[in-house]
């Protein structure tokens, strides 16, 4: 187990984000599946399944992959972008279910419009933390200088 953990530290930080992000989403999706099942609109569920992956996201991230995003400052950089990829997730997720999905059954309509509710806000959200936490490590460092 400690070779496989060591392996997994010396992969590529995009490498260990989508691997975090994959055990993250499935959890996410089996939640939002699930309550929209007992009735509740697809835009909260959405929202609900996202706040629980964002807090297990968080603490694998701190783990795994962004250094810098312990303590205080890097929970608001992670919070901040989290609040800004919620907005554009419940957004695509609405859009796809309502607009561009609607030909589809109610279970493709719902995997499609999901799908583009994580896949999108990903790649935007590593990129933005990506570039924070550069920043706010060389911030850190010059500091101790």
């Amino acid at each position: 187990m400690k070779k496989l953990h060591d392996w997994f530290m010396k992969t590529p930080g995009i490498f260990r984000y989508l691997v975090n992000s994959f055990v993250v989403t499935v959890i996410d999706v089996i939640i939002v599946w699930i309550l929209v099942q007992f009735g509740v609109d697809i835009v909260v569920s959405n929202t609900i399944g996202v706040v629980i992956g964002f807090l297990l996201d968080y603490m694998l991230s701190v783990i795994y992959v962004f250094d810098s995003a312990k303590g205080k400052g890097g929970f608001a950089i992670y919070l901040s972008t989290f609040i800004m990829g919620l907005f554009l997730a419940d957004f695509l997720i609405w859009w796809g279910n309502t607009r561009l999905f609607v030909m589809f059954s109610e279970m493709v309509n719902f995997l499609f419009s999901k799908g583009l509710s994580i896949i999108i806000p990903f790649f935007i959200m590593y990129g933005i933390r990506k570039a924070l936490y550069q920043r706010r490590s060389k911030k850190m460092k010059e500091r101790k200088i």
